[in-house]
């Protein structure tokens, strides 16, 4: 039987960026390319699914993509939620045709910083912030933990801060967490980039 919720409640979102992936680890363009975890994603993935597990939570949304996904599926196991939503808003920025690319063969192929297929920031912030509204009506005063990207934890980061935090500004690491609350229309920035769950087990 589901608790009441009491009109004012906050919705809490925790944005949880998916494990290593090989693509992560040579520092290669991913965007849309479907790529899935490596070894030491899936051992993050179930680290930070440990940590979630210890807490509350009503709902996971997920990227498509399967990094995101396994990433899900992880949490999903630990936190006892059924059902992980799958959204294409928040799949990763396109990067056109330099998927696969290293940042200087990037360069080399296209100097500049523009090139085919590149999906522009302004559309990514725009559809990543639908998103987000969208999750927290749809889930209004709950609980909801968000397995997206990088650059889709940026983009919302850079619009909510005023470009204080976010696309180039911060960087988000594998399976970190970053908290947004909203309460009425306003939506507050918790903690940012949240890795002790990884932390620990570099301890061990």
């Amino acid at each position: 039987m589901n608790t009441p919720i009491s009109p004012g409640t906050p919705t809490v979102l925790c944005l949880v960026r998916h494990g290593e992936t090989e693509w992560n680890l040579t520092h290669r363009y991913q965007g849309t390319t479907d790529i899935p975890l490596n070894e030491t994603g899936r051992e993050q993935a179930q680290r930070v699914a440990e940590a979630l597990g210890q807490e509350r939570w009503d709902a996971i949304v997920s990227s498509p993509l399967s990094r995101a996904m396994e990433t899900a599926r992880a949490i999903a196991a630990t936190t006892g939620i059924a059902t992980i939503e799958q959204d294409r808003d928040l799949q990763e920025r396109a990067y056109g045709e330099a998927e696969g690319l290293t940042l200087a063969e990037r360069e080399k192929a296209w100097p500049g910083g523009e090139w085919p297929g590149l999906e522009p920031w302004d559309d990514v912030a725009t559809r990543t912030m639908t998103a987000i509204e969208r999750i927290a009506n749809h889930h209004a005063g709950k609980r909801v933990l968000v397995v997206c990207h990088g650059g889709v934890i940026n983009s919302i980061l850079a619009v909510l801060s005023k470009n204080e935090l976010g696309t180039g500004k911060t960087v988000i690491l594998n399976t970190s967490l970053t908290t947004l609350t909203r309460s009425g229309d306003e939506w507050e920035i918790g903690a940012v980039n949240v890795v002790r769950h990884l932390e620990a087990v570099a301890a061990d």
